[in-house]
């Protein structure tokens, strides 16, 4: 393939390997940052209830959303992707999909949540202390606006753009559905808490298809940030004993199979009305024509560039068979292609596995220290 021809679309070359490199260097870069502001803390005449703050909540997230948001952008300016662009900021979007984002935070609250309390009730047979888990309560009107603008925004931005802008598209190299489902897994991972495991994944499989079904990143901001605004806003509610979250076992396993039929529905109903768009916008994509969710996901987010791209390269790789001299030479080029492509695997499996690896390592690591320091 001819690099330097296709120079300014380096972005579409992007590998699980890329994505893995994003991945580690900003999960590092956001332990590095929070061990630093507990440093500075410690040297500094802050009294230790301060990590009980909302402001000590607020910076440590801040520190994380900076790791996110820095790492992809100093990983393109060293590769050379261009890691902003077709993140669809420009609207080419179906509006109807940002609509239907909003009741589908709903339906993945209602699903998510009794799930999540459920694996939250199960570490804690096994001795795990949530009561150690930093709180993001807030307890007056200052600090709900403070939480809705560091806690639930820029979270929903960041993370975004890093997971779903990035990773999953990195990911997608190897199919669409092992993009969304692997880019949930490590975004669940990546909160290090077993009470942030089971929702953030549904809730990072839905942010994944809503980005590549809608080729933007609109509509999986708005979801995120709904979804932590929800969660802040309740927190709150309750604290001033506005409502109550005690319910009976029964309703919560009503809610939780209305709300995966719900969230179900309705990311049915974003994929078609998707399909629907595309057809209207880019005919040459027959997104009503696309079996299956990995084959529709990549019709509706591949652009003609995209797909261009992909057919320079069939081409160049014709054009190279179609130079060699025998069929000897033909043979060498095509080992030489397999050798890459083998190497290229062997490259992107090890990026999986440093990734959840190192991830798995750390979430352990923090599981165990909290039941120890529990007994």
């Amino acid at each position: 393939m001819r690099e330097v021809e296709f120079n300014e679309k380096k972005l579409l070359q992007m590998r699980v390997t890329d994505g893995g490199a994003m991945f580690l260097g900003s999960y590092v870069l956001k332990l590095f940052l929070q061990v630093a502001v507990v440093i500075v803390l410690a040297v500094t005449d802050v009294p230790s209830t301060f990590s009980a703050t909302m402001a000590y909540v607020c910076i440590v997230t801040a520190c994380n959303e900076l790791a996110f948001l820095l790492t992809p952008l100093a990983y393109g300016k060293i590769k050379g992707y261009d890691t902003v662009r077709n993140m669809g900021f420009g609207g080419r979007f179906d509006p109807w999909s940002l609509l239907l984002a909003l009741p589908l935070t709903v339906a993945l609250i209602c699903m998510g949540g009794p799930l999540a309390q459920g694996f939250t009730a199960l570490v804690q047979l096994i001795g795990y202390d949530i009561s150690s888990a930093t709180s993001v309560t807030p307890t007056n009107a200052g600090e709900l606006i403070a939480a809705l603008i560091v806690v639930a925004a820029l979270p929903a931005a960041a993370e975004e753009y890093l997971f779903r802008g990035n990773i999953a598209r990195a990911l997608s190299s190897k199919g669409y559905v092992f993009a969304v489902f692997v880019s949930a897994a490590l975004f669940a991972l990546m909160h290090g808490s077993p009470l942030q495991l089971v929702h953030q994944f549904f809730l990072g499989v839905a942010c994944a298809i809503l980005f590549f079904a809608t080729r933007s990143l609109w509509p999986p901001i708005v979801l995120h940030f709904v979804n932590n605004a929800i969660a802040i806003v309740l927190a709150y509610l309750e604290y001033t004993g506005a409502v109550s979250a005690v319910m009976e076992p029964w309703q919560y396993a009503v809610m939780c199979i209305v709300g995966a039929a719900a969230s179900a529905g309705l990311l049915a109903a974003v994929i078609f009305s998707s399909r629907v768009h595309a057809d209207k916008t880019d005919p040459e994509a027959q997104a009503s024509d696309a079996k299956g969710l990995g084959q529709t996901l990549k019709t509706l987010y591949e652009t003609p560039d995209m797909r261009e791209f992909a057919q320079e390269e069939l081409r160049a790789l014709d054009s190279e068979l179609a130079s060699a001299k025998n069929e000897q030479a033909a043979q060498v080029i095509l080992d030489d292609r397999r050798e890459r492509a083998r190497k290229d695997k062997l490259k992107d499996r090890r990026a999986l596995i440093y990734s959840f690896g190192f991830t798995i390592v750390i979430w352990i690591v923090n599981f165990v220290m909290n039941v120890v320091g529990a007994v």
